[in-house]
């Protein structure tokens, strides 16, 4: 309500207008904050009781269940004055004129003397100083709730309120209940938001708030202590652009789950503002409360598992070594064939075995033996690329997986044939080895390429032994490619 609203012709008790009380009661309610609410309502209701001609008044708010939820008091009339307390149902505040206020009808006496008290409004009255000569009641309904109420009383003197008062009196109490409970609402907003943000500020998992596109609009002060990055940069950021190149795809489809209905879960690794990458965990959910015409968000829970990410992954690479030689093991392996499995890229398989390897054992000693298979290891490990496998499946076997080859069997022959003979001129022995080679072919096909492999290996043992017989893709012939 606005000055233009109010009736200059609408004359106070003291003799003010209505257009000035209504200014002032249009400053004070619009200058008022969460703050200041509580001062902003006394003067309110000051100003009202003026108005009126009267010496004590209240507002009061009520809650969904028509429960008391809050109250401004004023009294002139020096007698004391006990207001229930919040939580006070309605029909306990008010008695009979509950009705009337449900329905929002104001009403107006200028002598409550003439009225009939029953007990229950006689005991009320009675525990509030008395029973006032006039009293003016204006309820104030938003949506047929009734959201509070304006009662002001003239403890001692009759009143003659007009029409014309009475309906200023309805403008003023509406104005006033409407401002100081949107005002409350914001105040009750601002205090969760408080708590919201020190409960944030103490959880050790950082929480992101996410447009259902991706876009950061809140931060926790944890997250930003996690990724180094403050508020300010990375709110309005897209968060996949946080999180490794290589996770972002797995993301992204989590999202569009994440909308859909379930809840979602995922490990990524997330940078931070000095461009290291930690793991985390992401926990994803979808907040979204339409009743209340705020648009849907993802919440995101972040916890710090890089640590944790960085044990099992030192555990699984151990577990995946050969404590021998620390080439790859059996288990190993057998991942990194079933991994080729869906692969169409080409790959060549080498099965090698070193000859005669008991017997050498049996005669120079494990020492010697074991230096000679850590030889063997690194000499083959040196002959391919790190993408590459090698791995230990036997006391005295390796297999040699080369991925996108680039080059023919006789020239992996010619490397690791190579490799091994190197090590003979270290004086410490001259392990020979058979080595059988299949490929290049898909790697659709590895499982059986190493059967082929090691076929062939064996045909080379049985040719002589120290040397290379390729089988297979693509000529599908066995040749022998290196001579005693």
């Amino acid at each position: 309500m606005t000055s233009a609203d109010l009736s200059p012709r609408s004359v106070g008790a003291a003799g003010e207008t209505a257009e000035n009380v209504g200014a002032r009661l249009s400053r004070i309610l619009t200058a008022a904050d969460e703050e200041t609410n509580e001062v902003a309502g006394a003067a309110c209701l000051e100003e009202l009781c003026r108005f009126a001609g009267t010496d004590r008044g209240f507002i009061a708010l009520f809650d969904d269940d028509e429960c008391l939820e809050h109250a401004w008091l004023w009294d002139e009339s020096g007698r004391p004055l006990a207001f229930p307390k919040p939580g006070t149902p309605l029909d306990e505040l008010s008695g009979s004129m509950a009705g009337f206020m449900r329905v929002g009808r104001a009403l107006a006496v200028g002598d409550l003397e003439s009225l009939e008290l029953g007990p229950s409004e006689r005991a009320l009255v009675e525990s509030n100083g008395g029973m006032p000569r006039a009293g003016m009641m204006l309820p104030v309904l938003l949506g047929g709730r009734l959201l509070g109420v304006v009662s002001v009383h003239s403890m001692d003197e009759t009143r003659e309120w007009t029409k014309a008062t009475i309906d200023q009196m309805e403008a003023f109490g509406e104005l006033v209940v409407r401002m100081l409970d949107r005002n409350r609402e914001r105040q009750a907003l601002a205090a969760a938001t408080t708590r919201a943000r020190r409960i944030a500020a103490h959880l050790p998992d950082g929480l992101v708030m996410l447009s259902t596109d991706g876009l950061i609009n809140w931060v926790s002060p944890s997250f930003e202590a996690m990724s180094s990055f403050s508020a300010e940069e990375l709110e309005h950021r897209q968060f996949v652009e946080l999180v490794g190149p290589s996770d972002r795809e797995r993301l992204l489809k989590q999202f569009a789950l994440v909308v859909a209905g379930p809840d979602a879960s995922i490990a990524v690794r997330i940078a931070n503002a000095a461009g290291d990458w930690r793991w985390a965990d992401l926990s994803l959910t979808l907040a979204s409360e339409p009743h209340q015409g705020v648009p849907d968000e993802i919440v995101i829970t972040v916890r710090d598992t890089h640590e944790r990410h960085m044990r099992e992954q030192r555990l699984v690479e151990e577990s995946d070594r050969d404590p021998l030689t620390g080439l790859a093991n059996r288990g190993a392996f057998d991942r990194f064939i079933a991994e080729l499995a869906g692969s169409d890229a080409p790959v060549m398989v080498a099965f090698c075995d070193i000859d005669d390897f008991k017997s050498f054992n049996d005669a120079r000693g494990h020492d010697d033996g074991d230096h000679i298979l850590r030889s063997v290891a690194g000499a083959s490990g040196r002959s391919v690329r790190a993408r590459d496998m090698v791995a230990r499946i036997g006391g005295a076997e390796f297999v040699v997986v080369v991925v996108e080859p680039g080059h023919d069997a006789a020239r992996l022959g010619d490397r690791l044939v190579s490799a091994i003979r190197a090590i003979a001129a270290e004086g410490r022995g001259e392990p020979t080895m058979s080595i059988g080679v299949c490929g290049p072919a898909p790697g659709a096909a590895a499982r059986e390429m190493v059967r082929l492999a090691d076929e062939a290996m064996y045909a080379a043992k049985r040719a002589g032994k120290d040397r290379l017989v390729h089988r297979g893709p693509p000529s599908g012939s066995w040749s022998d490619l290196l001579g005693p």
